[in-house]
């Protein structure tokens, strides 16, 4: 696979967001995962390369499925939202899955570090390493009682109508 020079135009953050979670809804009926998104009706705009946040999107998404399959618990719920704040947007993705153990919490980025039985370890390096050439920032927090939060900010440009 040849990496591809990033091809960076204004991209609407919630549109993109709703792209993602249109091509996962198979993965979600299949879980029988209860995914809401409330996205910020402010029309967001940012600058970036629309593949590669889709794949950050995806990655975090398609986690925090695994993550509340992964629970012995029920329900099987992810919150995927959006806020404008302070010249940036800030999308989380949050799941009631099994949370993320204080140990790895400072490694969870890491290159080649993964707490799946069949995981490389590079999702959550590339999707930091990506969000950081976007200009923004990437973290992860357990929730209060159960489950994570994966969030990750952007720079952004204009703002565009709501549709």
């Amino acid at each position: 696979m040849t990496k591809r020079p990033p091809q960076t135009s204004q991209l609407e953050i919630n549109g993109l967001v709703r792209e993602v979670l249109n091509l996962i809804d198979h993965e979600v009926q299949r879980n029988k995962v209860v995914l809401r998104a409330e996205l910020a009706g402010d029309g967001a705009v940012v600058l970036g390369d629309r593949v590669q946040l889709q794949q950050v999107v995806l990655n975090l998404a398609m986690n925090a499925i695994e993550a509340t399959c992964a629970a012995a618990e029920s329900p099987k719920e992810v919150l995927v939202t959006s806020r404008n704040e302070a010249r940036q947007v800030i999308v989380a993705v949050q799941d009631s899955g099994v949370g993320i153990d204080p140990e790895n919490l400072d490694r969870l980025f890491n290159p080649f570090f993964t707490t799946k039985p069949h995981g490389m370890g590079m999702g959550l390096a590339i999707s930091r390493s990506t969000i950081q050439s976007h200009g923004g920032r990437l973290w992860a927090a357990s929730n209060p009682g159960r489950g994570a939060t994966f969030q990750f900010t952007l720079p952004t440009q204009v703002s565009v109508p709501a549709a």
